[in-house]
């Protein structure tokens, strides 16, 4: 009996140790998992999301959501687009090809992208008595008025009389001396270099309704306070004509107005400059109503007459009636005479 129970106490004492051996090694199999290097790439390898030309992408076309596509990428891919938000839309500055990733370098970006379509950025010179004391602001709402001064003849030989008028109404100011309009914020990762080099400036903008004032009064020698020279109006495409030879005949005037005031002048009550360019003759119904697009108006172009006033659409109207075929003067059986023509008038018969 003695015997036996020594036997099973032996078998146990192996069982356990077996148990314990087995434990051992299961709890070493995680350990030696972590300390295998082909183990670690293979567990935590990466893709990137890029956002990729599905087909060639012209220069100057916006992009539509057909023309890209969101693939994943083992290696990153430095300024890549990673939401399509951040690309549909946009307009690329140079031709992208096919599976090329698109970045915020490829597409259009700052002060062109203040502009509505339509819409031209020129500029005006401005000093502290055309620009409202220089409390003009980028975002800021301006008529422009047009001083014209009286010259000593004009070609009629008569004296022109000094005129001051409203040119413009209500133009968009983008740029004001070192100032430019902010930026619109963007949420996605591959516009954030687009608008970085405007935080600075739109910082400044918005830190108070006296900042341009202040530029003028700290004398630091910054750019910053330097007097303002030019302003940049965002001004439809068809009254860029007005402004470019209004500055160049007279003086303009900048006169600030509330944001809140959409109040326009009805350009129907007055007659309508005439063109520097008259148009063909013989336009259908279509091509006529064609001339009245503003890129038309614009290419037709404004000479001085019609901006102080003296040239009207009246005046072009019978400028553009077609000429009418001479009639032809017919002959008919007349006495015997001396017949004496001075121009296109015919003296009687027999005076000489």
């Amino acid at each position: 009996m003695l015997k036996l129970t020594r036997i099973a106490a032996i078998a146990l004492i192996a069982l356990a140790v077996l148990l314990a051996v087995v434990a051992f090694v299961i709890g070493r199999k995680p350990a030696a998992s972590a300390d295998n290097p082909s183990t670690i790439v293979t567990a935590d390898a990466q893709t990137f999301s890029v956002v990729e030309a599905t087909a060639r992408l012209p220069a100057g076309e916006p992009i539509s959501a057909n023309g890209v596509r969101l693939t994943q990428r083992s290696a990153e891919v430095p300024g890549a687009a990673a939401d399509l938000a951040a690309v549909v839309g946009k307009v690329p500055v140079q031709d992208i090809s096919e599976g090329s990733a698109i970045g915020a370098s490829l597409l259009a970006q700052g002060f062109s992208l203040q502009l509505r379509p339509g819409e031209r950025a020129l500029a005006v010179p401005v000093d502290e008595l055309v620009a409202a004391g220089n409390r003009i602001l980028p975002g800021d709402f301006v008529d422009v008025f047009l001083n014209l001064r009286s010259a000593a003849t004009s070609y009629n030989g008569q004296q022109d009389i000094a005129q001051t008028r409203l040119l413009l109404s209500r133009l968009r100011v983008l740029s004001y001396g070192q100032q430019d309009i902010a930026a619109a914020p963007t949420s996605s990762q591959g516009e954030a270099p687009a608008t970085a080099h405007n935080d600075s400036r739109a910082a400044d903008i918005t830190n108070g309704s006296s900042g341009s004032s202040s530029t003028h009064s700290n004398g630091n020698g910054s750019d910053a306070t330097q007097p303002a020279r030019t302003a940049v109006l965002a001004v439809p495409v068809a009254d860029a004509n007005r402004l470019l030879l209004g500055a160049q005949q007279g003086k303009l005037f900048l006169a600030l107005r509330n944001p809140a005031d959409t109040g326009l002048p009805d350009l129907a009550l007055f007659p309508q400059a005439r063109g520097v360019l008259d148009p063909v003759r013989g336009l259908d119904n279509e091509q006529q109503q064609a001339l009245q697009r503003p890129e038309n108006n614009a290419y037709a172009g404004l000479d001085g007459d019609a901006l102080a006033g003296r040239g009207s659409s009246v005046q072009r109207n019978a400028h553009e009636t077609p000429a009418r075929a001479p009639v032809q003067r017919r002959s008919t059986p007349r006495p015997a005479g001396i017949e004496i023509i001075r121009g296109d008038t015919a003296a009687p018969r027999g005076s000489l």
